[in-house]
């Protein structure tokens, strides 16, 4: 059984929790984040902190979570917008993970749905864009499902070990 999920920008208290989701999502799905897993692990405490703080800026820049009652992570996805007056009609979507036990259940629909809401009601954001691996079906056609069109591919945008990762670039017109 599922536990009750509650979709929210992740706070400066969920930093523990967020570390351990983030650890297993570039242990996992390495092609999510351009940072990888021993990057991330080598970087003290204190830095990890400082990018995570970075995101605690809602509705801006944050990253928002499925959280359990008991503070625990079960899905993750970040959002940016742009600062410089002639790009803040855009915004950028990244590194949406939910756990293997709780896909399929509409978490990454509802979180991502829940992005674009904010972004368009909050931000009168008229865009939103994200890359996704071109081998990622599941996102990619998530994506397509919500109005997400590709407008470019990007070849070999990350090298993960000996082997290149292409990414779809993706866009979504609120306006």
């Amino acid at each position: 059984m599922t536990p009750e999920l509650t979709i929210r920008p992740l706070e400066i208290d969920d930093f523990a929790t967020f570390l351990d989701i983030q650890r297993e999502a570039l242990l996992q799905s390495p092609e999510l984040f351009g940072s990888d897993y021993e990057w991330f692990e080598s970087l003290s405490i204190l830095s990890k902190e400082q990018r995570y703080e970075k995101y605690m800026n809602f509705p801006y820049q944050y990253i928002l979570g499925a959280v359990d009652d008991d503070g625990n992570i079960a899905g993750m996805i970040g959002y940016s917008s742009e600062d410089s007056s002639k790009t803040r009609h855009k915004g950028t979507v990244w590194g949406l993970f939910v756990r293997p036990e709780f896909r399929g259940k509409g978490i990454a629909t509802i979180m991502v749905m829940s992005v674009l809401e904010t972004a368009q009601d909050m931000l009168d954001v008229e865009q939103v864009q994200l890359a996704v691996s071109t081998h990622n079906e599941a996102s990619y056609g998530l994506y397509l499902r919500l109005g997400f069109k590709v407008f470019g591919t990007e070849l070999h945008a990350m090298k993960i070990g000996d082997s290149y990762v292409d990414e779809y670039h993706m866009v979504k017109f609120l306006k």
